[in-house]
């Protein structure tokens, strides 16, 4: 028997040794001797295994001498990033958009629009990915606003796409990356009648929301999401609120909660909500003090039925960012393809483009570069907890240089804050 490389020990207040394996996912206390044991490199362990708790085996901690947990991993995530019976599209409609928040790294064009070209394309690729091993399609919609061009462009493609879809036997879902102001009662109607999710963004309370996200004549547009989130939300249409937080909001997000409440959803859930600190504000720190304010908060949506997300809780290994499946691809109004949604729609940025056959003509050296973006750095397969991150993405991978360091950025404090967060919300928040 050896120790997993996956194993970590955080030493408690109380000189209480946690125990946690990252690939089994299971925590343990460990007493002293079984720790320094366990992280004594030099020592052969029983090969029979009997002077070692049973509980160490079976937690993950304690691994036959014979077994590669590397090269488990890889196996892992291969098989659920290259699984063939799922397939997911976003398609931007536009890059234009009704609101100019200061934060969006995309470069809004007016004219923009998926033209009739590219529309035939789309539905060739579709038609031909049908064809193939796909047991369940998710067709999204990105931008840009996607429903600024609702009637024009997601409507007819949604209903072609599902009608498809059920032709040959393959599950149908959509979804919308939306500000939702533009969303009606006969959209919801709409969209109800399909497997629909939506995901839709607050930026803090009222005051701080309408000063980022208002619409063309500067009018604030919290009241009106809100009652949309609400509409929809008794349409039976899932949601995912996400909420953007910084230094100068953070306060505010607890009055958003009050106003979920007062709202008295008749399915909350059906609501989950994800906080993302903005990005342009996370080298200011007082991260602490931050922490500590979405921890209140977990608290206060379990009270309230609504769901919640956390960062750093996600299971790569079961459910990968859609980005780094085979059968990904985000379509540009201009019939560019992406592998990513998190970087701007430049040309000079595409994966590839789209042929009238529906076929992707992938740019010289793009494909091979994906296809080896993920859990290839030395530093992230030697880390004791690469199954919560596998380094990232592929986006990341491809965009990142092998220099030794950890391309999310985690130091050891990092890692080990990390994992205190799984335990708090694995055990203390039940």
């Amino acid at each position: 028997m050896k120790a997993s490389i996956f194993n970590n020990y955080i030493t408690l207040g109380n000189g209480t040794i946690l125990g946690y394996n990252s690939f089994t996912r299971r925590f343990a206390v460990i007493p002293r001797n079984l720790h320094l044991a366990l992280t004594e490199t030099s020592t052969n362990m029983n090969s029979d295994g009997d002077d070692w708790p049973s509980q160490l085996k079976e937690a993950g901690f304690l691994i036959p001498d014979s077994l590669d947990e590397v090269a488990v991993l890889d196996r892992e995530i291969t098989e659920e990033d290259f699984n063939q019976s799922f397939a997911e599209i976003h398609v931007n409609p536009t890059l234009n958009c009704n609101f100019r928040c200061w934060y969006c790294y995309e470069e809004h064009q007016p004219d923009s629009e998926l033209g009739p070209e590219v529309y035939d394309a789309l539905c060739n690729y579709i038609s031909n990915l049908l064809e193939s091993p796909v047991k369940r399609l998710n067709l999204g919609f990105f931008g840009g606003e996607p429903l600024l061009k609702f009637d024009k462009i997601c409507r007819p493609l949604i209903e072609w796409t599902a009608e498809k879809c059920r032709s040959k036997g393959v599950c149908f879902h959509t979804h919308f990356t939306t500000n939702s102001y533009l969303l009606t009662p006969e959209i919801v109607d709409f969209l109800k009648k399909y497997e629909c999710g939506l995901q839709i963004t607050l930026d803090g309370h009222r005051e701080f929301h309408n000063k980022v996200r208002f619409a063309k004549g500067g009018h604030g547009s919290y009241d009106r999401i809100l009652h949309n989130v609400a509409m929809a939300s008794e349409a039976g249409i899932s949601i995912v609120l996400r909420i953007n937080y910084t230094m100068g909001n953070l306060d505010s997000v607890g009055d958003i909660i009050s106003d979920l409440a007062n709202l008295k959803l008749k399915a909350p859930e059906g609501i989950v909500i994800n906080f993302q600190r903005v990005w342009q504000d996370r080298h200011k720190g007082e991260n602490d003090r931050m922490n500590s304010k979405i921890s209140e908060f977990y608290g206060r949506l379990k009270e309230l039925g609504v769901g919640f997300s956390l960062p750093d809780l996600n299971n790569p290994r079961t459910g990968s960012c859609y980005g780094d499946k085979r059968n990904y691809i985000c379509i540009n109004y201009n019939g560019d393809f992406f592998k990513c949604t998190a970087r701007d729609f430049k040309t000079n940025r595409r994966a590839g483009h789209l042929a009238p056959d529906g076929s992707l003509i992938w740019e010289p050296g793009r494909k091979e570069a994906w296809e080896n973006g993920k859990f290839s750095f030395n530093v992230c397969r030697g880390c004791r907890i690469a199954p919560l991150c596998l380094g990232g993405c592929r986006q990341r991978g491809v965009e990142s240089v092998d220099d030794g360091s950890c391309p999310l950025g985690y130091d050891e404090n990092r890692k080990d804050e990390i994992i205190l967060q799984r335990f708090e919300y694995q055990y203390l928040k039940s």
